[in-house]
């Protein structure tokens, strides 16, 4: 019953201890161990724009392929879509 009891204890301790690796403070982390530390001008966060590469445009005749190389239908905007229909298909 006593070593259940100290090895509990024991157990109860290493958690409170490896639960507070490396947090100082208000959350800063710790130097890195096998490098230097960065500089000042490397911590500040950078305000710039970000070029996103959108897809490229193309023309209503082009065909859309899936990755296996299948045509994708395109949407027609003027039909209605059924969807009160959804539960009546048949698996035929």
């Amino acid at each position: 019953m006593m070593k259940r009891l100290t090895t509990i204890g024991l157990f109860a301790v290493a958690a409170g201890v490896l639960s507070g690796c490396g947090v100082r403070g208000d959350l800063d982390r710790p130097p890195p161990i096998f490098s230097s530390p960065p500089d000042e001008e490397a911590r500040q966060p950078v305000a710039s724009t970000v070029e996103v590469a959108a897809a490229p445009a193309r023309s209503e005749d082009q065909a859309y392929y899936n990755g296996l190389g299948g045509e994708i239908p395109k949407a027609d905007p003027e039909a209605d879509i059924g969807e009160t229909g959804l539960d009546e298909v048949s698996p035929d």
